[in-house]
């Protein structure tokens, strides 16, 4: 099972990406949710190498490889770097963005993932969430953004599977309840 990134690995990602944009380094960190992404990118190189700040510098240094592409991040683990993302095909938000957020557009468009991107041009970070593109305004909405994704997208325990099942749906439990009850009580009694 796929585990949620610990809150050391949101504290690293966030730093990493606040060095980046002050030193007007381009970013595409792609931070997989519950939707599968290998039939929205391409290329790129597996890592499956532990999430550190030296590795994500170095990963986006523009002397490497894989420089331009996404780095995904999987369960708090750096799953591959280089990875070509779609392009957003929406030219009403694209006219003045971009490669990397034309590319974290097209992937938010298509999957459930977090699409993290550090401008060149400009030093600052930008969020793509459920087909939109939003500029970060401070470290802390980053680390509160992150936070919640990973809360939504960790996988349930068991004890968390028995409450939803026994939560959820209330009314349609209880009415389904009900209707069965007095089914057996005129089945049972037609039946004496």
């Amino acid at each position: 099972a796929r585990q949620a990134a610990a809150p050391e690995q949101v504290e690293m990602l966030v730093r990493s990406l606040s060095d980046l944009a002050r030193e007007k380094t381009g970013a595409l960190v792609v931070v997989r949710g519950r939707d599968p992404l290998d039939r929205h990118s391409e290329g790129g190189w597996d890592l499956h190498g532990e999430l550190s700040e030296a590795l994500i510098e170095s990963i986006f240094d523009s002397h490497s490889l894989g420089h331009d592409g996404a780095m995904v991040i999987e369960g708090g683990r750096v799953t591959q770097f280089g990875v070509h993302l779609p392009l957003s095909k929406d030219f009403s938000k694209i006219t003045h963005m971009g490669l990397r957020h034309t590319a974290a557009l097209g992937l938010c468009e298509r999957s459930d993932a977090l699409v993290l991107v550090v401008s060149q041009e400009r030093g600052v970070i930008s969020v793509g969430r459920r087909g939109g593109l939003t500029q970060i305004e401070n470290l802390q909405d980053l680390h509160r953004i992150l936070e919640s994704f990973l809360r939504e997208i960790a996988p349930r325990t068991p004890r968390q599977g028995l409450m939803t099942l026994l939560t959820h749906n209330t009314r349609e439990k209880a009415l389904a309840l009900g209707v069965s009850a007095l089914l057996w009580f005129f089945v049972g009694h037609a039946l004496r």
